[in-house]
């Protein structure tokens, strides 16, 4: 007997995807590549496991993290893509390495597997190396613009959690608030310019997300004479004025701002302490990646109260499926069908299609359980089921099919 999950994961299988957030590695970084690069490039080392080349190593690492839930859909998908017959273990290990190395011996096959295998119609790029950049294939790509450099241009001494400072990276000296806010406004105006289509802010791995409003005589105090160091509060002063000057120039140039929200440094990062810039510019859309796991309800409180919030549950299938599941539910029933948005957060194809594993059993899952209760029809369900995946995306990046 079919069952409505089974009916309508047929139907999900066959939808194209635009995919809203991904750290897809370029072309050259797949050139000697083999399951412990992909491995090393993907969330299970963040487990906190380290491994080396021994068996006994590998043994190790396969017996800590088997049951965790980022390395069970990699698992998944390696099982998929390789036809392994049973689970990864150390004896298979180097077998397993070999397929993946020739597998990847024809350059493309990573864009080929995110295309074909995937089903992604468009991905949208955070090049954290490379801030706006579409890997060279712009056919698949759509770049978003990473400004968290912006936020440390008070000094060029300072960098942000990936090395970066705007000043350096875009090589000027400036010491004057309305000139900083000048050379911000012109690189994004630039970066749009060239195909950006949202503003990117993980400024969650670096500070506190309680933004607050500011003047530009107490955000200039950050700029410090040569030699010193601005205290904390004009650190924050600088920030919190240049990132609700950033904020306005999203809704100017009317593209999203994608914000980190959740898991970083565990320290106010959780979406609700944003509740005030949110409010504070309500012309400005604001996406909550990763729907501030593991503190869920701060997105479903926002949604219902701030119509320019947009929630995405990237990566947030493969942090928790029971999370994802619940906060799905509540999504569908507290937002408008415009709302919700997925992407793969990842680095690789197996990894991006591990994701996806996770996103459709979620996905499907909710929409079976609400078919089955009587919240509404199959018909509905995969009205939602093409709006989350395909549609959604479309409209709130502006997107062309």
């Amino acid at each position: 007997m079919t069952t409505t999950y089974d009916h309508l994961m047929e139907y999900v299988r066959t939808r194209r995807i635009a995919n809203t957030h991904c750290h897809h590695l370029r072309d050259q970084d797949f050139a000697s590549y083999d399951l412990d690069v992909l491995l090393k490039n993907s969330y299970v080392a963040w487990c906190g496991v380290p491994w080396s080349e021994t068996r006994e190593s590998r043994v190790n690492l396969l017996e800590q993290v088997r049951f965790n839930s980022l390395f069970v859909w990699l698992h998944k998908s390696l099982q998929k893509i390789y036809r392994l017959d049973g689970p990864l273990m150390a004896d298979n290990w180097e077998r397993l390495s070999g397929m993946v190395r020739e597998a990847h011996q024809d350059r493309q096959r990573h864009i080929t597997m995110l295309k074909d295998l995937c089903g992604y119609a468009r991905v949208i790029q955070d090049a954290y190396w490379n801030p706006g950049s579409d890997n060279g294939h712009p056919d698949l790509f759509v770049p978003t613009f990473r400004v968290n450099s912006f936020l440390f241009g008070y000094s060029r001494t300072v960098v942000d959690h990936d090395g970066n400072n705007a000043l350096v990276l875009y090589d000027r000296r400036i010491q004057d608030i309305d000139e900083y806010v000048g050379f911000v406004r012109e690189m994004i105006r630039l970066k749009i310019d060239q195909g950006c289509v949202a503003l990117k802010v993980p400024v969650a791995y670096d500070r506190r997300l309680d933004f607050e409003p500011t003047t530009k005589e107490a955000a200039q105090r950050a700029f410090a004479p040569e030699g010193t160091q601005a205290d904390e509060a004009d650190v924050k002063a600088f920030q919190d004025y240049v990132f609700y000057e950033m904020c306005k120039m999203a809704a100017e140039f009317d593209v999203p701002i994608q914000c980190h929200t959740g898991m970083g440094r565990l320290r106010r990062t959780q979406a609700m302490w944003m509740r005030e810039v949110i409010e504070q510019n309500p012309q400005t859309r604001f996406v909550l990646l990763h729907c501030s796991y593991p503190w869920v309800d701060d997105t479903v409180a926002l949604l219902r109260y701030y119509p320019n919030v947009y929630p995405d549950l990237s990566m947030l299938p493969l942090y928790s499926i029971s999370s994802c599941q619940r906060i799905l539910h509540e999504l569908i029933e507290g937002g408008t069908a415009d709302k919700v948005c997925w992407g793969c957060d990842t680095w690789t194809p197996e990894e991006s299609y591990g994701s996806l594993l996770a996103f459709r059993h979620v996905l499907v899952k909710v929409l079976a359980e609400k078919v089955d209760d009587g919240y509404f029809s199959v018909d509905d369900a995969r009205a939602v089921a093409d709006n989350i995946t395909y549609h959604n995306p479309l409209k709130l990046y502006r997107l062309s099919a």
